[in-house]
């Protein structure tokens, strides 16, 4: 604090990107492969992992390169994409890596990245759009080949789950606890 009592408040307020990134939209797969990013990394010797951040209308709010991989594997964490998510406050998210080998056949891996990365989002209402894997010429939307499974569960995603629903239940209990005790007061209020 200051002398005399005065107390000097500082606020961070972050800002959109003065860009043309804002007047880009990802309204299809075709759209996410025409992006100068996504271009950039379809003809490398090693895997290349592409976050995509987006806002509720599909604005682009953010494109980041998480990781450059061997030639045939690329090792990414759900909880970096995750992060890149919350910190971008991103609504919606496309994930994009290519195969230098130009097989657009996902590896397992890639199937469990998205599915799991696709749970922990919805965890916090991030909407995981698609994985899309790209390759010299073409492309694979894993979302519309059906290749993300949205009902995925497995040990460590139903632990997370119910913790989460314990804390909303705890939450709403509280809500309620509150309610009454209001409804009580008014109610006493009323009759008097």
């Amino acid at each position: 604090m200051q002398k005399g009592g005065n107390m000097k408040l500082e606020i961070a307020i972050e800002t959109k990107p003065k860009s043309d990134k804002l007047n880009r939209k990802c309204k299809s797969s075709e759209d996410v492969f025409n992006l100068k990013e996504v271009q950039a990394i379809k003809n490398a010797i090693q895997e290349h992992f592409i976050f995509i951040g987006l806002d509720t209308a599909n604005n682009i709010r953010n494109i980041r390169l998480l990781g450059v991989g061997k030639s045939n594997l690329i090792n990414m964490d759900s909880k970096e994409i995750v992060r890149i998510a919350l910190l971008t406050a991103s609504e919606k998210v496309i994930l994009v890596h290519n195969h230098p080998s130009n097989s657009l056949i996902p590896s397992n891996s890639d199937k469990y990245l998205s599915n799991y990365t696709n749970k922990v989002l919805q965890f916090f209402n991030i909407q995981m759009l698609d994985h899309i894997i790209v390759t010299e010429k073409e492309y694979l939307s894993m979302g519309k080949n059906n290749e993300i499974d949205f009902e995925f569960t497995n040990n460590k995603l139903e632990f997370i789950e119910s913790t989460f629903l314990k804390e909303e239940n705890k939450k709403l209990k509280e809500d309620i606890k509150e309610l009454t005790s209001k409804i009580q007061k008014n109610k006493i209020k009323n009759d008097r």
